[in-house]
C-alpha cells in the first residue's frame, strides 16, 4: 500500500513539472501578452493559450491595425478625392437549374473583389514580405464593400467551420486587399415563354453597393484578368448560348450607384417537350385520323377516349408551367391537336347521321309518291320524293374531310417545327445590351 502511494506522488510531480516546463518554454519563444501590448517592456506574466495563438503574423497584423488606428467603419479615401474602385471578377462554377414556375435560377459562383486601401500600406520590415494571407476571421477587422445582389432571392455565404463555403483574404504592401468567396445564389429571372418550347431566355446577375454612391465607391470589372469565367456547365433543359458582362449607372432617390451585370443567354433544349408532349399528341391525332377510315367500325367511345387523352396532356403540361396571361406556342400546338380530335368527333356524328338516313330509306318500301291536291280537289302532278344523302355522297364527304384534316395537320406541323423556330427572335434588356458588353465569358 505504501509503495502504491509513493508511485502516485512521483507521477503527479512529474506531470506538473512537464506542464510548467512547457509553459515556461512558450513564454521564452513568444513573450508575454503584456510585453506585446506594452511595447516590449520587461513585464513577466503567465501566457495563456489565447495569447500564445495570437502570436506570429496574425498577431503582428492586429498590432499593425492598432498602431495605425485603423477604423473599419470608414471607407478608404484616395488622396486626389476620387472614388474608390472595387474590381470584380466572377467564376461561375455551376448553374443548377432554371425554373419556369418560380421564375428564378440557381447558381454557384466564386466571387472575387479587390480594392486599394491607402491606410493599409506597409513596409517589408512590418511583415518581412510584400503580401500576407489572412484568415477569414480577420475580415471583421477590415473595411469591406457592402456589395449585394439586387435580384437575389436567397443566398448561402461563407461561414465558420463550413466545408463547402469558405473565403480568403490577402493584403499587399501597397494596401490592395484581395478577397474571394464561394457563394450559392438563387436569383430571379423574368422568363418570356411566348415561344416555348423554342424560346431563349436572358437571365442576369446584378452587383452593386448598397449604401455607397458612385462618387464614393465605383464598381468595375477586373481588367488585369478575365472578369467573367465559367466552368463547362450542362443543364437538363437549357444550353448556355453566351455569357457576357456589362456595366451601368442606376439612379435612386438616395443617389447614383454603379451596377455590374453578368448576363446569361439560355437556349432551350426541346427534347423533354418532344418526348412528353409532342410525340404523344401526334400519336393521338394520327390515331383519331386513322380510326375514321373505318367507316363502319368507328364509335363515339373511341373518339371520347382520344379527346380525354388530349385533355390529359393539356392538364399535365399546364401543371408544370406558370400561370401567365399570354398564349404560348405550345398552347397553340396542343389547341390545334385538340381541335382536330374534336373535329373528328363532329365528323363521326355527321357520318352516323348520314348512315342512319340511308339505312332508313333502304328499309322503307322504296320510293313512294306524294300526291298533292289543288284548291279544287283535283290531283296535281305526282312528285317523287328524293333523299338528300346517298352512299356516293357520304363516301365523297368522308374522303374529302379526311384529306383536308391530313393536309391541315401536316402543313401546321411543317410550319411549327421547321419554320417557326427559325423566325427572327431578339431578347431585349437595356441592362444586358450586347452593345455595351465589357467582356465575354471565358470557359475554363
Amino acid at each position: 500500500m505504501l509503495l502504491l502511494l509513493l508511485l502516485f506522488l512521483l507521477f503527479g510531480y512529474s506531470t506538473s513539472f512537464t506542464a510548467d516546463d512547457q509553459e515556461v518554454k512558450m513564454m521564452k519563444i513568444f513573450g508575454s501578452g503584456a510585453q506585446l501590448a506594452g511595447g516590449g517592456k520587461n513585464q513577466f506574466e503567465v501566457v495563456d493559450r489565447e495569447s500564445v495563438y495570437q502570436q506570429g503574423q496574425q498577431g503582428q497584423f492586429l498590432q499593425f491595425l492598432r498602431r495605425i488606428a485603423y477604423d473599419r467603419g470608414q471607407h478608404p479615401e484616395n488622396p486626389n478625392g476620387e472614388a474608390v474602385t472595387v474590381n470584380i471578377s466572377v467564376l461561375i462554377s455551376n448553374i443548377r437549374s432554371v425554373s419556369e414556375i418560380n421564375m428564378d435560377y440557381s447558381l454557384e459562383i466564386f466571387f472575387r473583389e479587390s480594392w486599394k486601401d491607402p491606410r493599409l500600406q506597409f513596409g517589408v520590415d512590418d511583415f518581412n514580405k510584400t503580401m500576407i494571407s489572412l484568415h477569414e476571421s480577420y475580415a471583421d477587422f477590415l473595411w469591406r464593400p457592402d456589395t449585394f445582389v439586387p435580384n437575389a432571392i436567397n443566398s448561402k455565404t461563407p461561414r465558420d467551420d463550413s466545408f463547402t463555403h469558405r473565403s480568403l483574404y490577402r493584403l499587399k504592401d501597397d494596401g490592395t486587399v484581395i478577397t474571394s468567396r464561394r457563394i450559392s445564389l438563387v436569383a430571379e429571372c423574368s422568363l418570356d415563354l411566348t415561344r416555348y418550347p423554342f424560346d431563349k431566355q436572358l437571365c442576369k446577375l446584378g452587383l452593386e453597393s448598397y449604401g455607397y454612391t458612385a462618387d464614393q465607391i465605383t464598381y468595375s470589372w477586373a481588367v488585369d484578368k478575365n472578369p467573367l469565367e465559367m466552368y463547362p456547365i450542362r443543364l437538363p433543359d437549357f444550353e448556355i448560348e453566351k455569357a457576357y458582362a456589362t456595366k451601368r449607372v442606376v439612379d435612386y432617390s438616395t443617389g447614383s450607384y454603379t451596377r455590374l451585370y453578368a448576363c446569361f443567354v439560355f437556349s432551350r433544349s426541346a427534347g423533354y417537350c418532344y418526348l412528353q408532349l409532342i410525340v404523344p399528341s401526334v400519336a393521338i391525332v394520327v390515331t383519331a385520323w386513322l380510326s375514321l377510315w373505318r367507316e363502319s367500325e368507328s364509335s363515339f367511345e373511341d373518339m371520347i377516349t382520344i379527346l380525354m387523352s388530349i385533355i390529359f396532356l393539356l392538364y399535365s403540361y399546364n401543371s408544370v408551367m406558370p400561370r401567365v396571361s399570354y398564349i404560348k406556342a405550345m398552347d397553340i400546338y396542343l389547341g390545334v391537336c385538340f381541335s382536330i380530335a374534336f373535329l373528328s368527333l363532329i365528323k363521326l356524328s355527321i357520318m352516323t347521321f348520314m348512315r342512319l338516313q340511308i339505312l332508313g330509306a333502304q328499309s322503307s318500301s322504296g320510293d313512294y309518291i306524294q300526291v298533292h291536291k289543288d284548291a279544287n280537289g283535283q290531283d296535281e302532278v305526282p312528285i317523287r320524293k328524293k333523299w338528300i344523302f346517298s352512299e356516293k355522297c357520304m363516301h365523297i364527304f368522308h374522303v374529302l374531310t379526311q384529306v383536308l384534316l391530313f393536309m391541315f395537320f401536316t402543313g401546321f406541323c411543317t410550319f411549327f417545327f421547321l419554320i417557326y423556330p427559325r423566325l427572327p427572335y431578339h431578347i431585349t434588356d437595356p441592362d444586358c445590351d450586347p452593345q455595351i458588353a465589357v467582356a465575354n465569358a471565358v470557359k475554363i
